[in-house]
């Protein structure tokens, strides 16, 4: 009697040992952590939207029929952005970015040439022309910014923000021209460049999507409105003699951007 009791003990024990080692059916969940408050950002995108139309209509009007030009304003140009964030509240924060992008301009085309430095009493030669207006910008923002749910793994968090943008453009102007009949240069060459400083505001849009509690994925989109003046163009005159004239250059534009996110 006591041989099946004592054997059916035995079963159930080895029974019960080997199910406490077996691997779990369900996975554990796994812990990351709580995510920081701080994070910095690498995002690399677009900008467009900005143009020099202003000065590109100037130039376009100084080429006469039966001569023309191609003009090119800037497009969409590559960006690329380093931020910082900090987030004293899970739901408000403050952030700053800093952001290149370079824009080029250009017009090409032939014209007749102006009085100088053509000798009197001769007919002036054709020329074809190249001129280029190219632009380093650099903007720093600073942001406030509102975050519609509380960080987590594996899950997006959205923000919407907005705030101050100073722009510090670097500006060059060049204008090549060379005979239409030979290639010889005609003139001498102009070159300029000026720093200059440009105030403005921004509104931005984005996303994180953290993979764990210190790295993840952030995407945005960006408006601003920016614009500055380059005042050093030398255009010749009716009598051949550079005269300067300066025109508003417009940084207002978006900017579209993806990168990765790492808290600390």
């Amino acid at each position: 009697m006591f041989r099946p009791a004592a054997a059916l003990v035995c079963a159930a024990l080895i029974t019960t040992a080997s199910l406490a080692g077996a691997e779990p059916i369900l996975k554990p969940h796994k812990y990351y952590g709580p995510i920081p408050q701080s994070a910095l950002f690498l995002r690399v995108g677009m900008l467009g939207g900005a143009n020099d139309q202003e000065m590109l209509d100037f130039l376009d009007s100084r080429t006469q029929p039966p001569f023309e030009n191609n003009i090119e304003d800037f497009g969409n140009s590559l960006t690329f952005d380093i931020g910082y964030q900090h987030k004293p509240h899970p739901r408000f924060g403050f952030r700053l970015n800093a952001s290149y992008s370079g824009l080029k301009a250009t017009d090409n085309g032939n014209m007749v040439a102006l009085a100088a430095p053509v000798p009197p009493d001769t007919i002036s030669p054709e020329l074809d022309f190249s001129r280029e207006f190219k632009v380093d910008l650099f903007v720093l923002e600073a942001s406030a910014v509102y975050y519609f749910a509380d960080a987590s793994v594996k899950e997006f968090q959205t923000y919407l923000g907005g705030g101050f943008s100073f722009g510090f453009p670097y500006q060059t102007y060049t204008d090549t021209r060379v005979r239409a009949d030979n290639g010889q240069p005609f003139g001498e060459p102009i070159d300029l460049s000026e720093w200059d400083f440009s105030a403005g505001v921004h509104a931005v849009l984005g996303a994180i999507y953290y993979v764990s509690n210190r790295f993840g994925i952030s995407g945005e989109g960006r408006v601003q409105l920016m614009e500055s003046n380059f005042d050093q163009i030398e255009i010749p005159n009716e009598t051949g003699d550079p005269e300067t004239v300066g025109f508003v250059v417009k940084y207002t534009g978006f900017f579209v951007t993806v990168g990765v996110a790492w808290a600390f």
